[in-house]
C-alpha cells in the first residue's frame, strides 16, 4: 500500500520508522498507521489515516527509498481509498510539500485536485471524493 514518491515526504519523516514512533502515531484519536510489506514480510511503506470532520486525511505516507519508483505508493493510496469507501467516508484529503512534484503527479494521478488557496504555500491541501 505504498508508491513512487521519490522526493522525500517531509523532513520530519524518516524511514524506517521506529515501532515506538508507530505507537505514537497511532494514539491519535480515531488514527490507524498501516505497513505495507512486499509479501514476504519485508516492510516497503507507511501511511497514517485519521478520520477528519467527514473527510479521512492521509498522512505521514512515506515509502522506503531504495522502492520508490515500483507502484508501492499508488498501492498504499489504492488501499486507503478503499478503506474510505468501505467506512462509508465521502471524502479523501491530504497536505503535500509543494516542491515534491513526483508525488503530487502521483496523487492527480488517483484523482486528487490541490486546493488552489495553497498552490504558493509550502504545503498544498489536496482532496477527492470516494
Amino acid at each position: 500500500m505504498a508508491a513512487a514518491v521519490p522526493a522525500r515526504p517531509g523532513p520530519w519523516m524518516t524511514w524506517p520508522f521506529l515501532p515506538d514512533e508507530l505507537d505514537d502515531l497511532q494514539r491519535r484519536p480515531g488514527a490507524t498507521a498501516w505497513i505495507l510489506d512486499t509479501g514476504d514480510g519485508e516492510p516497503v511503506g507507511h501511511v497514517q489515516l485519521t478520520p477528519v470532520d467527514d473527510a479521512l486525511r492521509i498522512g505521514r505516507l512515506i515509502v522506503d527509498p531504495t522502492m520508490r519508483g515500483q507502484g508501492w505508493g499508488r498501492r498504499i493510496l489504492v488501499l486507503a481509498l478503499e478503506h474510505a469507501r468501505a467506512g462509508g467516508v465521502p471524502r479523501v484529503q491530504l497536505g503535500v510539500l509543494a516542491s515534491n512534484t513526483p508525488a503530487r503527479r502521483l496523487y492527480e494521478s488517483l484523482g486528487f485536485v490541490a486546493d488552489t488557496e495553497t498552490l504558493d504555500a509550502p504545503i498544498v491541501l489536496m482532496a477527492r471524493n470516494v
